[in-house]
């Protein structure tokens, strides 16, 4: 037999307000966006402080940036923070720690990335 339906994931726009996916033109604004593709880059944390181990415990820590165009990341050495960010710490599904925004952590979150929920991280 043919299999006509079919049950599985897909990209969608996700409104945080209504907690719920909102398709093209269930939107007041933003009509035609669509999701975009991001490619997350992690750049390990040789020496870890002190105080991030107290309250880390063990783990591999990255800082995370993400970009729109991979193929501009090769050979990259350093990674440039903004001072004045709000940056926490996010344990992946993997058990790896993300160094990140808050926000950014609630988008891998939804693609289920990370640990724990939406509310507690």
């Amino acid at each position: 037999k043919a299999k006509y339906l079919a049950n599985g994931k897909r990209q969608t726009i996700f409104s945080m307000t209504t907690q719920q996916p909102c398709a093209d033109h269930d939107r007041a604004e933003g009509e035609g966006v669509n999701p975009q593709e991001y490619t997350l880059i992690k750049l390990r944390v040789k020496e870890i402080p002190a105080e991030w181990k107290e309250q880390l415990g063990d783990g591999e820590v990255y800082l995370v940036a993400a970009t729109l165009r991979p193929e501009t990341m090769y050979g990259q050495t350093n990674c440039f923070v903004l001072p004045e960010g709000e940056y926490g710490f996010f344990r992946t599904k993997k058990g790896e720690i993300f160094v990140c925004s808050e926000r950014s952590a609630l988008n891998m979150y939804y693609q289920d990335l990370m640990e724990g929920d939406e509310k507690n991280g």
